[in-house]
């Protein structure tokens, strides 16, 4: 693909990211040799890079060596697995901001992913359309992000929610706690925790964000 035409507004995005990022701790894991070789000789990134590998084994040491605000890693690693690597690094720094970059989308697990911990999840061949740029802006913001182009692939095909649990996911969505969640549904906190529980395991995952971002995947919420 002839990206030429582009250039402009590619080159504007770049830029985007790396004032976005600047002055940020972050760890590549890319699966791809000539990215890596590429990004190595890159010095608009340098100043932001604490580690750059290929494999998993070494991404998880960068990680607890630098405990970097951003990991940034490929699906498939050389060797090792992107899903794993976010799970395996978010149980010893779970603060950690972590993007996956999906190159293999047809054998995409969007669910592993987000129960994972993956905070936003893009699809490699969307990068030029300004996806990272948007999934970068909402790990800054505090957000997740999910590729819409992931979205569309992803043959998600939840288990049916009950309704309290369907409001309990409501809640969710409108920002309330636990606590805020039992007064408005007039039930106990411990009551509302396990509605939570039940949520988050027939959703696929393990955090409040990422259960509301899958449930406006799936049509149950409508985004704001």
């Amino acid at each position: 693909m002839d990206l030429t035409p582009h250039l402009e507004l590619l080159q504007e995005r770049n830029q985007a990211i790396i004032k976005l990022i600047k002055g940020e701790s972050v760890v590549l894991c890319l699966g791809d040799q000539n990215l890596l070789i590429s990004h190595s000789f890159n010095p608009s990134h340098q100043a932001q890079l604490k580690g750059l590998c290929s494999a998993e084994a070494e991404a998880v040491q960068l990680v607890k060596l630098h405990r970097p605000k951003f990991l940034v890693c490929h699906d498939k690693l050389l060797p090792g697995d992107g899903i794993e690597l976010i799970k395996r690094c978010k149980a010893s720094q779970p603060s950690l901001k972590t993007l996956l970059v999906v190159c293999q989308p047809g054998n995409f697990q969007l669910q592993l992913a987000l129960a994972a911990g993956a905070d936003a999840i893009c699809a490699a061949d969307r990068i030029g359309q300004g996806t990272v740029l948007q999934a970068l802006q909402c790990l800054k913001q505090g957000s997740c992000y999910i590729d819409k182009g992931l979205r569309d692939r992803a043959a998600f095909e939840p288990n049916k929610l009950s309704p309290r649990e369907l409001e309990v996911l409501q809640e969710l969505h409108l920002g309330f706690d636990t606590k805020g969640i039992a007064t408005r549904l007039g039930i106990s906190s411990n009551t509302a925790k396990g509605y939570q529980k039940q949520l988050f395991q027939k959703l696929g995952v393990s955090r409040r964000m990422h259960a509301v971002l899958t449930g406006i995947q799936m049509g149950l919420l409508q985004a704001h």
